[in-house]
């Protein structure tokens, strides 16, 4: 690693920084986020700054996509409602798929969670659970590793079927 990608991460230590980084990547965000997490907190993905920061993405920039691979929503529709609701409201921009996890390839990066914005800004969480991880803001080898791995997850995830039932 070189000084200036040494430079360039911020260590994410617990909810705070992680919704910070979270905050800070949205607000640059031009047109692409894709998430990626293996486990959805509700202390992240359902806080209200966080919802609101998608929204106003969504509507500022109409041409924006955002892409999440998430588990199961029979997983996390309850305690996420402000994520369900924007979900349902947001259908053509925000779309939420479900890895079908019998064609992912299994790799030790799925048991981490990624977002990255633009193709270029990556948070990524080593641990999700403690929210333990790094923020880089500039374009980074790994961010091209997990982008190609966000493609394929991507092109064999699917619909997921519960939020399919609730009309969404």
């Amino acid at each position: 690693m070189s000084n200036e990608e040494r430079l360039a991460l911020v260590t994410l230590n617990g909810l705070d920084d992680s919704r910070r980084a979270l905050l800070d990547l949205l607000g640059g965000m031009r047109r692409t986020l894709l998430l990626y997490t293996p486990l959805v907190r509700p202390e992240l993905y359902d806080d209200s700054d966080i919802v609101d920061a998608i929204r106003r993405q969504v509507v500022g920039q109409p041409k924006s996509r955002l892409h999440l691979i998430l588990p199961s929503a029979r997983e996390w529709r309850s305690d996420c409602p402000r994520l369900m609701r924007l979900s349902e409201r947001l259908s053509s921009a925000l779309v939420l798929r479900t890895p079908n996890r019998s064609e992912i390839p299994d790799r030790p990066e799925l048991g981490q969670a990624f977002v990255i914005a633009d193709e270029r800004v990556l948070l990524r969480f080593s641990d999700p659970r403690r929210l333990i991880g790094g923020y880089e803001p500039q374009p980074s080898e790994r961010l091209k590793e997990l982008l190609e791995l966000f493609r394929l997850i991507w092109e064999r995830s699917q619909p997921d079927p519960e939020l399919s039932r609730l009309g969404i």
